[in-house]
């Protein structure tokens, strides 16, 4: 592994790490690298000289900007400690819950659907409800008059752990998760159009039970 990557992933792992885990280390180097174990102990000394230094949200946007920055996104961080970042086409942002127990990652305005086309509006709406029923992301719409659209969201979260591994795997499985449900619509979508909705209901219902 390249030095530099690897420092500036043990780095975000040091970020999420708590004044007893830092402890822990120096206390206990067998073990650990002695490069990552000074790093632990420099770690340790900023908390002791400023315990607000560092603190649980700013430790999370820095591990979370660091994984999507890994998969070539490049992150905007706004006042509100809003991040936002494009992943295959898709615009995502990612709010940290104020107990910290949470990651709430929100897909905005991925798809549109003219506010005229009457049949159009009422097959999306059977789409997203088939969609929220075998899906662990919410989709939502908003109905926006004033461009007279109806506007698709998606929105789920992952729990906050200070592993930086875990945040890794979970943080990409949800992006891949949330992508997929473009695709899991769609299909629905063109079940509507394809039949009439009730039909398209009949059709769905005997395919997933067989």
């Amino acid at each position: 592994m390249d030095k530099n990557k690897r420092r500036k992933e043990w780095e975000a792992a040091l970020d999420l790490m708590t004044e007893e885990e830092l402890d822990f280390i120096t206390e206990h180097p067998v073990g650990y690298y002695p490069s990552f174990y000074e790093m632990a102990r420099i770690k340790q000394m900023e908390m002791m000289d400023d315990p607000y230094a560092i603190s649980e949200p700013q430790a999370m946007m820095n591990a979370i900007t660091h994984i999507i920055e890994e998969l070539g996104c490049q992150c905007i961080v706004y006042e509100d400690d809003e991040l936002c970042f494009y992943c295959q086409g898709a615009s995502f942002s990612v709010f940290f819950d104020k107990q910290y127990d949470y990651i709430d990652i929100v897909d905005r305005s991925w798809k549109m659907v003219q506010l005229n086309n009457i049949e159009k509006v009422e097959n999306m709406r059977f789409a997203i409800n088939r969609a929220n029923v075998f899906n662990s992301v919410t989709i939502s719409y908003i109905i926006d008059s004033e461009e007279g659209v109806m506007e698709l969201h998606s929105s789920s979260n992952i729990p906050y752990f200070p592993n930086m591994a875990y945040l890794q795997k979970s943080l990409k499985n949800k992006l891949c998760e949330m992508l997929s449900t473009h695709d899991l619509v769609a299909y629905y979508l063109q079940k509507a159009e394809d039949y009439s909705l009730e039909e398209a209901f009949s059709q769905i219902d005997t395919n997933e039970t067989n």
